[in-house]
């Protein structure tokens, strides 16, 4: 079957269409490994059934003092306190939101064992992270920065 020059311009019309689209989309998405702020961690979003979740897959000190991984010890759960950091979920939950953004779940400081609200917004290299306990206006926001080459990882 032959197509014509008026179809083919249609085909790639439509093929560019659909590219542009999955390219904003995937622009907006949060997957992916997240080097925080300072620079110290990172973070890999998964998907998590409808919702995205995200684990520290890198800690720049893995070890503690006596060799042994660092662990989860300021956990406001004592029974957790035992846990390593690396492989510690920090991201729960948070689904797309109308306005690509991803809202409704928690983040998890281990710095200081509280858990906040998150809203994140990525814009395809950088990730706006706002963590809040009420509002968004009372929140503290970091840029995280997505993490393209190989990274040496904490975990398997």
């Amino acid at each position: 079957m032959a197509f014509s020059f008026r179809s083919r311009a249609g085909v790639v019309t439509a093929l560019s269409i659909t590219a542009l689209h999955a390219t904003v989309a995937n622009a907006a998405d949060i997957l992916g490994v997240w080097m925080i702020d300072d620079g110290n961690s990172a973070v890999e979003i998964q998907l998590c059934g409808d919702a995205r979740c995200g684990r520290t897959v890198r800690l720049n000190q893995p070890l503690d003092d006596q060799g042994a991984p660092m662990r989860d010890i300021n956990n406001p759960d004592p029974a957790s306190r035992h846990l390593p950091l690396c492989g510690a979920e920090v991201i729960h939950g948070v689904i797309r939101q109308s306005d690509d953004s991803w809202d409704g779940g928690s983040i998890y400081d281990p710095e200081d064992g509280k858990s906040y609200k998150v809203m994140l917004r990525a814009d395809g290299t950088s990730l706006e992270v706002r963590g809040y306990l009420d509002t968004k206006i009372s929140g503290e926001t970091m840029i995280w920065t997505r993490v393209k080459a190989h990274l040496k990882r904490c975990l398997g």
